[in-house]
């Protein structure tokens, strides 16, 4: 029996070379997005790590004010938007992922999130809810030092309540980050998402390896990063 060797690095490579060829069915404008994106750089922000290799994403949203007292009350309702997670699809018009947060055991909570919380993704193109249709992510660290910012960390992790064994449940590989921050200004509210270190999830079975390979790059010139601004412009939506 002969053994194939399946490399989800080179064939990364593959795919998006077929995707970006300017002449191969008229994709120019994926391969135009894929060329701006190679040559951005990712911000350098307190808190979030350093982009090192794969995809990434800096994403924001300004909401301004009249004055500074508009702006205080609008950001004690973001406040209350943003610790209020199973609600976040709601805050935009368009169709966008849904997140439900979970305790550690993985049952569904209605309450604000806490270190060691797992956020459960449906992604808005899966339009079955079943168990094998979410990805998992865990929050990693949540910081509130800072009183005109609010920052939640999180990464894809294994099931709940099995940290030390099984696979990553997540298209991207246990060393993305996804954060999200909220701040403030004297006449500004905002909501950011910072991506950094993206890469496909290897950390499964060959079938949904090569799976999570197509929703990566999907991602990287796709709908996600689309309803990322999306999200972070529903939420700071308090005119």
């Amino acid at each position: 029996m002969k053994i194939y060797d399946f490399n989800i690095e080179k064939g990364m490579k593959i795919v998006t070379k077929f995707w970006i060829s300017k002449s191969l069915f008229g994709f120019k404008p994926y391969y135009n997005k894929l060329m701006q994106i190679k040559l951005m750089k990712a911000k350098k922000i307190p808190g979030i790590p350093l982009q090192v290799k794969g995809q990434f994403h800096d994403t924001e949203s300004i909401q301004k004010f009249e004055n500074a007292q508009e702006t205080e009350l609008k950001y004690n309702l973001l406040k209350e938007r943003f610790f209020d997670i199973n609600k976040w699809n709601t805050y935009s018009n368009e169709s966008i992922a849904e997140f439900t947060l979970c305790d550690s055991s993985g049952n569904t909570v209605h309450r604000l999130p806490f270190i060691g919380d797992y956020i459960k993704i449906l992604l808005s193109e899966i339009k079955k809810s079943e168990k094998e249709s979410y990805q998992w992510v865990r929050i990693d660290m949540i910081d509130k030092t800072n009183p005109n910012s609010i920052m939640i960390q999180c990464r894809p992790s294994k099931l709940p309540g099995n940290q030390f064994g099984g696979d990553t449940v997540h298209f991207h590989s246990g060393g993305t980050t996804s954060t999200f921050i909220i701040s403030k200004g004297n006449d500004y509210i905002k909501m950011a998402i910072y991506g950094r270190n993206e890469k496909p999830n290897q950390n499964t079975d060959i079938i949904s390896s090569i799976k999570n390979m197509f929703i990566a790059f999907k991602g990287v010139v796709g709908p996600s990063k689309i309803q990322w601004k999306q999200l972070a412009d529903g939420m700071v939506n308090l005119k």
